[in-house]
C-alpha cells in the first residue's frame, strides 16, 4: 500500500509525518519504506539522523544503479528502510516525463508492505502526479489560516491533475482543460460541477466518467501542532470548502498535537519517538495509522494508467478501441471506455476480454 504525504505549504511538518508514519507501522511489524520524492529539497536522512553518504536518487535517475530497491538503506528503526533524495541535481527539481513515469513504476514495485512518499510543497505537476499514484493520499496542514488555504489549494490542484490526465487528449473536452490551465491563481473557477456542467454541453456522454473521478478522489486530512483539546474551526472550514467548491469529501483521519520537545530531536525523530516526552505525540500518530490503513483506500487496479504501464502500451489500447465495432460496447459508450483507459486501464481490458474480445497487449495488463 502506497501513502503519499503533500500539502501545499512548506513547514507544516511533512516529513516529520512521514518518519513518524513509518516508525508507527514498524514497529507494529510492517515492512516500511520512506520514499524522500521532495526533489528540490530532501531532507528524511537529516530527520533520520543518517548523515553519512549513501546512496540517493541521483544514482536512480543518472542510471548508476538500475532499481529503487538498490538505493535502500537501514534507519534507526527496525523494519523502516528509506531512499534518500538527498544528493540534488538541477534536473532532479523539475523531471522529465518519462524519467517521472520510471520513477512511479520502480516505486510500485518496492518489496515492502508499506511505501510513504514524503514530497515537496507546492501544486508543480510532479508533485501532484506523485501524490495521484498513491492508494492514500494525505494532506497535511496546521491549523492557521495561511496553512489552510494553501492546503486547499493543493487538494484542488491535485484534483484538477486528476481530471487533466484522462481527458487532456479528447478533442472538445481537451480544450476546456487546457484554457483553465492556463488561467493565473484565482482567475480560475475550476471544481466538478462546473466542470461537469461544461461537459455536459460538449460531450454528455462523458458526465458518468465524472462521478467514477470523483468517487476515487478522496485523499485524508491530517491537522499537525492542534493545541491540546482543541478541534479548530479552520477545519470545519476546509472541508465544508472542499465539499461545496469541489465537490470532494475529506476524510479526516485525526490530529497530531502539539510538541515542542521535538524540536530538540530534529537530527534524529525515532530517537524522540522512543522519549517518554513523546507518548501523547506517538499514541496520536499510532492511531492515525490504524486509521488510515482502515480507510476505504483505491484498490492497486483503479489507480492512473502510468502507475503500472507505459503511455505507449496505454495509447495500444486506445488505438485497437477505436478499431472495434460499436457492437462491442452495446449499451456503453465506446468513448467512455477510451478514455477510462487513462484511469482505470484494468477495468477497460477487464471488460473487453469479458465481451470475447482479444489482444496481444491484453496480457501486460493481466499480468499486472
Amino acid at each position: 500500500m502506497i501513502f503519499s504525504v503533500g500539502g501545499g505549504k512548506g513547514g507544516v511538518g511533512k516529513s516529520v509525518f512521514s518518519i513518524s508514519l513509518g516508525v508507527a507501522l514498524a514497529k507494529s511489524g510492517h515492512h516500511v519504506v520512506l520514499a524522500d520524492l521532495d526533489l528540490g529539497a530532501a531532507n528524511l536522512h537529516t530527520y533520520l539522523g543518517i548523515l553519512r553518504k549513501t546512496p540517493t536518487l541521483a544514482d536512480f535517475i543518472f542510471k548508476k544503479v538500475s532499481s529503487l530497491e538498490a538505493l535502500l538503506v537501514d534507519t534507526p528503526q527496525k523494519n523502516l528502510k528509506l531512499i534518500s533524495g538527498a544528493e540534488f541535481v538541477p534536473v532532479m527539481a523539475n523531471p522529465a516525463h518519462w524519467m517521472k513515469l520510471k520513477i512511479i513504476r520502480h516505486v510500485k514495485s518496492l518489496p515492502a508492505d508499506f511505501i510513504i512518499i514524503d514530497l515537496g510543497a507546492g501544486v508543480h505537476f510532479n508533485v501532484l502526479d506523485f501524490f495521484g499514484i498513491s492508494d492514500r493520499g494525505i494532506v497535511i496542514t496546521i491549523p492557521e489560516p495561511g496553512a489552510v488555504m494553501n492546503a486547499y489549494g493543493f487538494i484542488k490542484g491535485a484534483l484538477f491533475r486528476r481530471v487533466q490526465n484522462v481527458f487532456r487528449n479528447h478533442p472538445e473536452i481537451g480544450p476546456i482543460i487546457e484554457t483553465e490551465a492556463r488561467k493565473k491563481e484565482g482567475e480560475g473557477g475550476f471544481s466538478l460541477e462546473w466542470f461537469s456542467q461544461k461537459v455536459e454541453d460538449v460531450a454528455p456522454d462523458m458526465v458518468p466518467l465524472i462521478t467514477e473521478i470523483k468517487g476515487a478522489f478522496n485523499p485524508s486530512l491530517v491537522i499537525n501542532r492542534v493545541p491540546e483539546g482543541q478541534a479548530h474551526v479552520l477545519v470545519r472550514n476546509l472541508i465544508a470548502l472542499c465539499s461545496e467548491k469541489l465537490g470532494v469529501s475529506l476524510d479526516h483521519c485525526g490530529n497530531i498535537p502539539d510538541s515542542r520537545e521535538i524540536s530538540h530531536y530534529l537530527l534524529n525523530i525515532p530517537k524522540f519517538l522512543a522519549t517518554r516526552e513523546a507518548q501523547p505525540f506517538f499514541s496520536s500518530m499510532q492511531k492515525l495509522a490504524e486509521n488510515l490503513i482502515q480507510a476505504p483506500g483505491i484498490s492497486s487496479r483503479d489507480t492512473l494508467s502510468y502507475a503500472d504501464v507505459t503511455d505507449e502500451e496505454v495509447e495500444e489500447v486506445v488505438h485497437f478501441i477505436e478499431s472495434l465495432d460499436d457492437a462491442v460496447f452495446r449499451g456503453t459508450s465506446k468513448n467512455v471506455w477510451k478514455l477510462r483507459m487513462y484511469f482505470k486501464p484494468y477495468k477497460v481490458v477487464d471488460f473487453l476480454i469479458n465481451r470475447g474480445i482479444k489482444h496481444r497487449a491484453f496480457d501486460r495488463f493481466v499480468a499486472g
